[in-house]
């Protein structure tokens, strides 16, 4: 009797470590796939097309390692990739037919409107590639990226044809004169997207002006550490919201005051399509030395010097 119970433990045994080695999670098979990656030329201008192969284990991981080979750059070092190195991927998530993509917030670091464009275009059109995924939308910190009227941008489809090709235009800039007792108007040609919308072209129109005059008998009106932080359009009210650098590092005075103010209002009023301006820092009402302005400003002709 003592023997057959042995040897039913014996078989208990045997089949526990059987059923066991059955039940083990076998390893996810690795796949290898050959996809595209979007970078900017070297004018920033049109796409540009590089392969790489890269291997994954399921859908997820396909994704993210799309996007660390995206962010590692071109190998062509003429080509763009108008991404920090240091943005990190905290994950992607599927949504029906689009796809959600969070990125840190070294993401948002873009080297001005231009870059901006072709770095959002080259996340949308790479990861568009697949055949699942009709449409991305990109987060930052888990929050919506917006665009530069401060809106977010939503869910983007592959806008490559779209974005490629930009046209030149002459544009009007108006900095202080020398006796900072009128404002002088510099003309300049910039490369603008075919298709960018209208404030996309006035935040280009006002890097341009943070960047400075190009003649050396004008000055300039705006603190270089000065950022546009969103451009709005209210019928044809442009509202322009500064970061607090126009406060914190403004050189002051009531003469400043005056060509900070007039160089950005009639910079913005040359558009046909702007007739009053609304200036604010960090969303409160410009007061940079005597004047708050609470209320948008028309045209200033009677400061520009002929």
């Amino acid at each position: 009797m003592k023997n057959n119970r042995n040897y039913v433990l014996c078989i208990s045994i045997v089949l526990l470590i059987f059923i066991s080695g059955c039940t083990q999670v076998l390893p996810k098979e690795e796949k290898t796939e050959t996809i595209t990656l979007y970078y900017a030329d070297s004018e920033n201008n049109d796409f540009v097309l590089e392969e790489r192969q890269i291997s994954f284990t399921d859908q997820e991981e396909k994704y993210k390692v799309t996007l660390e080979e995206l962010i590692k750059g071109p190998d062509n070092k003429d080509n763009r990739v108008n991404i920090s190195e240091t943005t990190k991927i905290y994950g992607t998530i599927s949504q029906d037919d689009g796809l959600l993509v969070n990125f840190s917030q070294e993401f948002n670091q873009f080297g001005g409107s231009m870059a901006e464009v072709m770095a959002v275009g080259s996340v949308v059109n790479t990861m568009t590639q697949f055949e699942e995924v009709n449409r991305v939308k990109i987060l930052v910190d888990g929050e919506e990226l917006t665009g530069p009227s401060g809106q977010p941008r939503g869910f983007m489809q592959s806008f490559e044809k779209e974005v490629k090709g930009t046209e030149e235009q002459a544009i009007k800039l108006y900095f202080s004169n020398e006796d900072a007792d009128a404002v002088r108007g510099e003309t300049r040609i910039i490369d603008i997207s075919k298709t960018a919308s209208r404030e996309e072209i006035l935040q280009m129109v006002l890097e341009e002006l943070i960047e400075g005059p190009e003649n050396s008998n004008l000055n300039r009106t705006i603190p270089p550490e000065v950022k546009v932080k969103s451009i709005k359009i209210n019928n044809q009210t442009a509202i322009v919201d500064f970061s607090e650098e126009m406060h914190t590092k403004h050189w002051g005075g009531a003469a400043g005051e005056s060509m900070t103010i007039n160089s950005l209002v009639n910079t913005l009023t040359e558009f046909d399509y702007i007739e009053l301006v609304k200036l604010t820092v960090e969303g409160q009402p410009l007061a940079i030395e005597h004047a708050i302005l609470e209320e948008p400003l028309p045209r200033n002709n009677a400061m520009i010097e002929q």
